[in-house]
């Protein structure tokens, strides 16, 4: 099951496609807090020690802004990189002023990106084109891991099958969202992007990259769809019970007890009867 974090201002909110009418579960990334339409703030003030590499052995200085510019459906994706150790005094020590400076003397940001310091001394960077010309987001690692543009990113646990919605598969799928950026686990910094997901609040989500669920898990015990069924023989090689119930139920879930009732070595039973049951963690099984 994939993590994945919500670089934009909208909630993404998927279902999967179950054809089940009695529910459809709905899972949510929440948006980024840290960002308006055209604008984005680091949440780290700064001075930035970029001296050396990040968590996956790229340099820190180096920070990568994702674009989508006049492309109508902002589906195709380039990359502006700018170190933004340039013209610092020490690169163990970048003020915030001097990333700034090194960001509006960069010739590929410039015609495209201001960069600002508000009162608080948090770096904005502010796009000169409308959001109906160009789309962008912070990419993590590198000087984001020191900057963390996107500290309040929403970053939530999905299906598999919401992976047709990243920034990534937005040409790919044509009903793709393209709201995502998928989050690898094995990864140092998407690892640490999930261990230090925040609310919009800044309050820890307490995720935990080391934890990854199945499908199967996220739907919850809420789809009639998908059923699990644990089942007694006896030693005649004979069903006698069946305990049913939702894929992802837990103890104390409602599910049904199926009871098979033979006479003598008869392979046929005489009585099937179906009752309510509540689930005890004996009941449970995995894929």
């Amino acid at each position: 099951m994939p993590f994945f974090q919500n670089v934009y201002i909208a909630d993404y909110r998927g279902s999967f496609p179950l054809g089940d009418r009695q529910k459809s579960p709905t899972y949510i990334c929440p948006k980024n807090a840290g960002r308006g339409n055209n604008i984005v703030v680091a949440w780290n003030k700064g001075p930035y020690d970029l001296s050396g590499n990040d968590s996956d052995a790229n340099s820190s200085a180096t920070l990568n802004i994702k674009l989508a510019f006049d492309s109508g459906d902002f589906k195709n994706w380039g990359t502006v990189s700018v170190d933004i150790s340039a013209g610092a005094d020490s690169a163990a020590a970048v003020q915030a002023w001097e990333a700034v400076a090194a960001l509006n003397a960069d010739t590929s940001f410039s015609p495209l990106f201001t960069a600002s310091l508000n009162q608080a001394g948090q770096i904005l960077i502010t796009q000169k084109a409308p959001v109906t010309r160009l789309h962008f987001y912070i990419a993590n690692g590198q000087a984001e891991e020191k900057l963390r543009f996107n500290q309040r990113s929403g970053v939530s646990e999905l299906p598999t099958y919401c992976e047709r919605h990243t920034v990534d598969n937005g040409h790919v799928f044509i009903d793709s969202e393209s709201l995502l950026v998928l989050l690898d686990p094995v990864s140092n910094v998407d690892s640490a992007v999930i261990d230090d997901a925040r609310d919009f609040k800044g309050n820890k989500l307490n995720l935990d990259s080391g934890t990854v669920q199945a499908d199967w898990e996220l739907l919850g015990g809420e789809s009639g769809l998908f059923n699990f069924q644990k089942i007694t023989v006896d030693i005649h090689d004979r069903i006698t019970q069946i305990i049913e119930y939702p894929a992802g139920a837990g103890v104390g879930d409602f599910s049904r007890k199926i009871q098979y009732i033979y006479t003598s070595t008869n392979t046929k039973p005489d009585q099937i009867t179906e009752i309510p049951y509540v689930l005890t963690s004996g009941d449970l099984i995995t894929p």
